[in-house]
């Protein structure tokens, strides 16, 4: 037993880099978010939208899937949105990075838990079962929240005016709450964007001619 207990530790040891990997996104404090902040606020909305959706799903499947989505990310560190999808080799060589880490964090754990963090990374990669589809949507609509929640959005890359509006919609599609959110979301975007003086319309058009072009 006192073997695992040290894997265990060591896996903590691991993991716990997810607190000093930063997002490029900002809290209300002003500080940048981690990639553990985002984890934990993502489990959160699990829990908060799981009453209201018409396909029920595994609740403890889905909070066991926020809490490793972004595991690969103590070591590999975050992508920015932006970066990856206007670079296809950036988002190749991200997802081949994540996949490699992904094995190697089932390997550090040998155990069925490593196991079992390796199938739900993997299932969240082909996004077929409804846990995962879930999980891909609030994964965005909470990047898209803490973006517009605190602060200015003035600091961010020009791309993401566009991006923010459009990235969650295909994949919230399948619930009408998901559908509901992402358009509250957008509201408030477009609301802060008048604010500092952009063309609110010209972004829209962007961002509908985006969608087209990926649906």
């Amino acid at each position: 037993m006192k073997k695992e207990a040290q894997k265990i530790l060591s896996f903590l040891t691991f993991s716990e880099k997810l607190k000093n990997q930063l997002r490029d996104n900002r809290l209300s404090s002003g500080r940048m978010e981690s990639v553990a902040d985002h984890s934990w606020h993502l489990a959160l909305m699990v829990m908060l939208i799981e009453p209201h959706l018409s396909n029920k799903i595994d609740l403890l499947k889905c909070l066991k899937m926020a809490t490793i989505h972004d595991l690969a990310e103590a070591e590999l560190g975050d992508v920015p949105f932006s970066e990856s999808h206007q670079n296809p080799e950036v988002k190749k060589e991200k997802k081949r990075q994540e996949r490699q880490e992904a094995e190697r964090i089932k390997q550090m754990l040998g155990n069925e838990v490593g196991a079992e963090i390796y199938g739900l990374w993997l299932e969240l990669e082909e996004r077929t079962t409804p846990e995962a589809k879930l999980i891909k949507a609030l994964d965005s609509l909470e990047a898209n929240y803490q973006a517009i929640l605190f602060g200015d959005i003035d600091w961010w890359d020009n791309i993401y005016y566009d991006l923010v509006l459009v990235k969650a919609h295909k994949h919230c599609l399948h619930e009408d709450i998901l559908a509901e959110l992402n358009e509250a979301i957008n509201n408030q975007v477009v609301e802060k964007m008048k604010r500092i003086n952009l063309d609110v319309e010209a972004i829209q058009q962007r961002a509908r001619k985006e969608l087209d072009r990926t649906q």
